[in-house]
């Protein structure tokens, strides 16, 4: 079972990448499909709409599966295809390979949240690549004086070796937030990594679900980091 969220206990934040400020980027599927002008932002609600929808799919293969089998994101294609109502030849040639969509309201958020003072962090099952991602998106940095929100440490697991759900990659984040893990609050979108993770590693949690598919879930869910930030502050 997750650990209850409870805000006014909450020390420090850490949070997942992908899903949370970073998507996989439309324009393959737009290109697959012969899509030429700008797409709209009934269309871009689409697509992130489909990704959430293949971490629903995913859900469903939490007790059974981890990321490394070979079958395992191809459940995500199939239902991130479904939902947009597109072949999965469209999807299937490396939807997942891009994850440079920025969610800019996500990302204004986190920033809210560290002019707020709260301790943060980052870690990510990611391709080594991390901080990086965090920097030229505009993010955060772990190093102090530049020019954006710095964080306690950014994780990554192909530079630590471990990943979500193993709760030791929690460990570096926790050590250098300084906080107990039952004080310490997971921000993700997936079941089977981030709020199996953080719960493997007893620390509170919070689904990103914006079109709330994992309404039969017992965790925590909230639509996106503003309504975090409101519950978080105020």
């Amino acid at each position: 079972m997750p650990v209850t969220f409870q805000p006014e206990s909450v020390a420090a934040v850490i949070f997942d990448i992908g899903g949370v400020f970073l998507y996989p980027h439309y324009e393959q599927v737009r290109s697959e499909l012969g899509r030429t002008s700008d797409p709209s932002p009934d269309e871009l609600l689409s697509f992130r709409r489909a990704h959430h929808a293949g971490c629903f799919a995913l859900s469903t293969l939490a007790s059974s599966a981890r990321e490394h089998h070979q079958d395992f994101w191809a459940v995500y294609d199939e239902a991130y295809a479904a939902s947009l109502s597109v072949p999965i030849e469209a999807v299937e040639r490396g939807i997942r390979t891009s994850w440079s969509w920025a969610h800019e309201q996500n990302i204004a958020a986190f920033h809210r949240l560290a002019e707020a003072g709260i301790p943060l962090a980052i870690v990510s099952n990611n391709n080594g690549t991390a901080p990086e991602q965090m920097r030229d998106y505009g993010v955060c940095q772990v190093l102090p004086g530049g020019p954006l929100p710095e964080v306690a440490a950014i994780i990554d697991s192909s530079l630590v070796g471990v990943a979500k759900p193993d709760p030791m990659i929690m460990a570096p984040a926790l050590y250098a937030l300084e906080v107990e893990p039952a004080n310490a609050l997971y921000v993700g979108d997936t079941v089977h990594a981030d709020v199996a993770g953080a719960t493997n590693a007893g620390m509170q949690v919070v689904q990103l679900d914006p079109f709330d598919q994992h309404v039969s879930y017992d965790h925590a869910r909230l639509p996106d980091l503003s309504v975090l930030v409101d519950v978080l502050t105020n």
